[in-house]
């Protein structure tokens, strides 16, 4: 067994089929079977079901995934420790879309300044969605709203807690948050979100009744839609929202928090670069004026 046919193995899993893992790595489908068939034979096991198409991963498969991730992931933190450059490495980071258009592109750029050989890859979803690609090993760290729930085996470390407020536009009917919320037009921050979860129950705890007319899934939507005077929205209080254009009221006295951090596994052997994003993150929220609460033990 080589590192090449697990690299080839988990890009099979991840693009879901040997026709599409061929495309993604410049190959024959041919060859990757080839290579499949000589890994189940190094390991004897049989990690694919053939007799469906495209094959589908056995149980012995679905186990040996989640090992073979845990080999790479120690192949390539090896590879990197034997350079001479020892802030050399890859940090596969997910994050929310409410943290991509504030705090973290200025945090990732001074960590590429201070560290140009570090590797970055990002993508985004929503909050559970990261949950799960954390969990199974697909990023080193994620982004995302706080849970009193952290999976087993990972920490969470606060990087700010955001006020939720209303937030309206110059011209809407009302004087409290009450009246902005009962007297126009809604717009729901999706409740697929885990923000949105936290706005849904917030509503029912002031018992308060809203018209939702569009529900949007970024914050920048919900934004670009009440600026435009097409409703109010609760959405986590931030600079952006100090425009002229809007009315921005806390939601209740005290209003809740939603609180943004960093989930990832303490054991990790890219551990060293999740606790320097960690630190670019605090920085960039105390110069945007977030609430930022104490550094987190080491």
């Amino acid at each position: 067994m080589d590192v090449k046919s697990l690299y080839t193995f988990i890009a099979v899993v991840d693009h879901g089929s040997f026709a599409q893992a061929a495309e993604a790595l410049d190959l024959s489908a041919s060859a990757i079977s080839v290579q499949m068939r000589g890994l189940e034979a190094d390991v004897d096991m049989r990690l694919f079901d053939r007799s469906r198409r495209p094959p589908v991963l056995t149980h012995e498969g679905r186990d040996f995934i989640e090992r073979a991730r845990e080999v790479i992931a120690i192949w390539e933190d090896l590879s990197h420790s034997l350079r001479r450059d020892s802030n050399a490495g890859k940090l596969r980071i997910g994050a929310v879309h409410t943290a991509v258009s504030t705090l973290l592109p200025a945090a990732l750029r001074r960590l590429r300044e201070s560290h140009p050989n570090l590797e970055m890859r990002l993508t985004t979803g929503l909050a559970h969605e990261l949950d799960a690609t954390l969990r199974a090993g697909l990023i080193d760290v994620a982004l995302t709203t706080g849970t009193t729930e952290v999976a087993t085996g990972f920490v969470f470390h606060t990087i700010s807690a955001q006020r939720l407020v209303v937030l309206a536009h110059a011209g809407a009917k009302g004087t409290d948050f009450r009246e902005l919320l009962q007297h126009n037009p809604y717009v729901r921050f999706s409740r697929q979100a885990r923000v949105g979860e936290m706005v849904e129950r917030a509503l029912e705890h002031n018992g308060i009744q809203v018209q939702t007319v569009m529900e949007v899934d970024t914050q920048d939507g919900v934004l670009a839609l009440v600026a435009a005077g097409l409703g109010v929205s609760v959405v986590p209080e931030h600079p952006k929202l100090q425009n002229p254009q809007f009315r921005v009221m806390p939601l209740g006295d005290p209003p809740p928090l939603r609180l943004l951090g960093l989930m990832f596994d303490p054991t990790s052997p890219r551990r060293r670069f999740c606790d320097l994003l960690c630190e670019e993150l605090r920085r960039e929220a105390v110069d945007m004026g977030m609430s930022v609460p104490p550094a987190p033990e080491s």
